[in-house]
């Protein structure tokens, strides 16, 4: 959802504001909530924010802070059309984010202003680092980098976000045409974590189907269990992307599989979703989870063993139906209308984006966590899509590789529905076979309207 865009003040068309905003936004522009949700946009009218899939903005951080010690933060933004380039973040306690945590140290890439628009030693106001004039790059394609000090408070007050706000500026020395990105990151403090019960897991699961069974590297999938992290708390991967990357950390727990740590995108009391690390081996690895990782109290669940196989597809379903995740290209969900109010049948003739997990391996490989970019990424299998038994024709298969701008163990195989061996009004069996060997579960539907 596109947040609100503001409307520009008549002020900044003065050239005096422009060559302002080239050495530095003003203050409180982060898209933090805690400072009214405000960003570039708010000078800077363009698209709404983040709406050009094609640019990336991000926040590298090492995996958790020590009060008092000096760590180096790195904002990468980047697009391919972008000729000019700017940034502002700020840091805040994540129990009470109107407090600011840390201080920043300013270098001759970036400035550290204070809430009231002066510069350094702001005391007890919310800080803010920024570019300046020098550091914008005009006429630079691709992206920018900025790299700067950041040191914690001396006396730890647990979890930090860093709010951010990029500007991918076309360079035409206007307000106009720029795209604005924002996005948000989070880190512990060192030692928090102090969870006292064993994990125990009692299944793994393919993130698709729901079924135990062989899994593939770069699969999503499921652990369940008991002691997975504090009772009550639900935590989301997706929410704490690090340096474009799904965290390997969560709500105090981490995941091994065959002594790598695995991405994971959520996690509760008694569930944890991971990614299969990018291992490429086939045959039985281990799998452990692991409560207060990296401390002196961690602690180790017994191994579970869990199956790798070259390839594991399995689509990912609108629960609890049979019904597979399939988007028209329009956005509009393809289902039942008789078991969901907000989809619409499909027919033949129509081209539908089917979502699943376990694919396997694809040109370029893309490393367990990271974010799939926006151009075409695909599979390297033979892939046939089966309706209701029978290969559908080659020519119906459009594509079939990752799925744009999520992690990549999110597949999609875009296909048009043929006119033969279709069933309308009912549900239509759909399985994808790898080869001649790999063959998807059985049981996955798609709904067919009446003729």
């Amino acid at each position: 959802m596109h947040l609100k865009k503001y409307l520009m003040t008549a002020l900044a068309f003065a050239p005096a504001s422009l060559f302002a905003f080239s050495a530095g936004p003003p203050p409180l522009r982060t898209g933090a909530p805690a400072d009214g949700g405000l960003a570039c946009n708010a000078c800077h009218r363009g698209a709404d924010l983040n709406s050009d899939p094609r640019g990336r903005l991000f926040i590298q951080t090492i995996a958790d802070y020590k009060p008092g010690v000096r760590q180096t933060i790195k904002v990468t933004l980047t697009h391919p059309d972008a000729m000019r380039w700017g940034f502002q973040l700020t840091a805040r306690f994540a129990s009470d984010p109107t407090r600011k945590a840390g201080t920043f140290a300013p270098n001759d890439a970036i400035r550290v202003r204070c809430a009231d628009g002066t510069e350094n030693n702001c005391g007890a106001q919310t800080e803010f680092v920024e570019h300046n004039s020098t550091w914008t790059a005009p006429g630079q394609r691709g992206g920018q980098e900025w790299e700067f000090e950041w040191t914690p408070p001396a006396v730890g007050g647990g979890e930090v976000i860093f709010y951010v706000a990029g500007n991918a500026a076309n360079n035409s020395n206007t307000n106009a045409g720029d795209l604005i990105y924002t996005t948000s990151s989070r880190v512990n403090e060192d030692g928090a974590c102090r969870l006292t019960a064993t994990p125990t897991i009692t299944s793994i699961k393919h993130a698709g189907t729901l079924l135990e069974g062989a899994l593939a590297f770069n699969t999503l999938a499921s652990i369940e269990g008991t002691g997975l992290t504090a009772t009550g708390a639900v935590n989301n991967g997706t929410d704490n992307i690090n340096g474009n990357k799904l965290p390997s950390k969560l709500g105090c727990v981490a995941v091994e599989v065959d002594g790598q740590r695995a991405p994971i995108y959520y996690s509760q009391f008694n569930q944890i979703n991971i990614q299969i690390p990018t291992t490429g081996k086939t045959g039985d690895v281990q799998a452990v989870v692991i409560a207060n990782p990296g401390q002196s109290n961690e602690i180790r669940s017994r191994p579970a063993t869990i199956r790798l196989a070259a390839a594991a597809p399995g689509f990912i379903r609108l629960l609890p139906t049979p019904c597979i995740l399939a988007v028209f290209p329009d956005g509009s969900i393809s289902g039942d209308p008789s078991l969901f109010s907000y989809v619409k049948g499909a027919k033949a003739g129509d081209t539908l984006h089917l979502y699943l997990t376990g694919l396997g391996e694809t040109t370029p490989i893309y490393q367990a966590g990271e974010i799939a970019p926006a151009d075409a990424v695909r599979a390297t299998g033979a892939i046939t899509v089966e309706l209701n038994g029978t290969a559908i024709p080659a020519s119906d298969v459009l594509f079939a590789g990752l799925a744009e701008n999520w992690v990549s163990g999110l597949n999609r195989i875009t296909i048009r529905i043929p006119n033969a061996n279709l069933r309308p009004n009912a549900h239509n069996e759909v399985r994808v076979r790898i080869g001649t060997d790999i063959l998807s579960p059985a049981g996955s539907t798609l709904y067919i309207s009446p003729n």
